[in-house]
């Protein structure tokens, strides 16, 4: 399947009205063509990529110790502090099976390097580490994003923008978390963003849920105010909400729904994801649907 069959193919589901066992079966051909027509277009650099995740999903130890350096190493603020905890890592995984052998013996020099020259060697650790994830984390410094914002749109790529960060652990924190999106769909070269309910508000409490609830809707109001205001091709942008964890679940859902049912809202189009691996996912998605068909 080429790139103007797949076009035809989602023109053609935007124009017919199907049954849902053909709207699934469609929907299947249609996800294997792009899977395959992906695959046929993937560079050199993306099948390395690609085969070094392979790997590692097969290698458990090699999984824990990406996984620990990714949250241990580069949270220190000092070369010296984060050079132990890399030797510290090194020293208790040693070098994953599923790199390549240039690259495991780099690790195990970079380690014993860090004992002499720590700032140089993990500059040049966290260095490799932006090159392998460039593709997708992008720079939230405003020039930088506004670069890659711009080649994106050249290419007739829609954008989803989701701020990355720490857990939020105070009101302060999460004000500037909201203002940070604010400010994005304000912007205008960005009319989509995805945003956690506990980004934007600190103080969840399972034990007083409906008062979490009533307060998480004030700032979701605020986004979805500067969507409908903030106009992208003459419609509003979109605001996609996310969540991680199960906690997380109902009051997502339930703040999503409440505040798209109030008159100030009515019209706007928003979003949800649901994660599939929370057990609740699928009846919640069933309940979504229905009230979606209904608003």
């Amino acid at each position: 399947m080429d790139r103007g069959e797949i076009a035809e193919r989602l023109q053609r589901a935007a124009e017919e009205s199907w049954a849902d066992g053909q709207l699934a079966e469609e929907a299947v051909k249609l996800a294997a063509g792009i899977l395959t027509a992906a695959r046929k277009e993937q560079r050199p650099g993306e099948r390395y990529q690609a085969w070094k995740l392979h790997r590692m999903l097969g290698d458990p130890a090699g999984k824990a110790f990406t996984l620990a350096m990714a949250d241990q190493v580069f949270r220190p603020r000092t070369p010296w502090r984060a050079a132990s905890q890399f030797r510290h890592l090194v020293s208790g995984y040693g070098a994953p099976d599923y790199l390549p052998l240039h690259e495991r013996v780099g690790l195990m020099l970079a380690a014993a390097g860090s004992l002499i020259a720590p700032q140089w060697v993990m500059g040049a650790v966290t260095a490799k580490m932006r090159r392998e994830t460039r593709k997708v984390v992008l720079p939230a410094e405003e020039k930088a994003l506004k670069r890659h914002i711009a080649r994106r749109r050249a290419m007739g790529a829609r954008l989803n923008l989701n701020l990355l960060g720490e857990a939020i652990l105070g009101e302060e924190e999460a004000r500037r978390r909201l203002e940070r999106n604010l400010t994005r769909l304000r912007s205008p070269d960005c009319d989509y963003v995805s945003v956690k309910v506990t980004s934007i508000f600190s103080q969840v409490n399972v034990l007083a849920y409906e008062d979490s609830l009533e307060r998480v809707k004030e700032p979701l109001r605020e986004l979805y105010r500067a969507a409908r205001s903030n106009r992208w091709e003459g419609k509003p942008k979109f605001v996609n909400l996310d969540m991680e964890e199960f906690r997380d679940l109902h009051l997502t859902c339930d703040a999503f729904r409440e505040v798209l049912e109030e008159d100030e809202f009515y019209e706007l189009e928003a979003g949800i994801v649901l994660q599939a691996y929370l057990p609740d996912s699928f009846a919640l998605q069933q309940g979504l649907t229905a009230w979606a068909r209904e608003r």
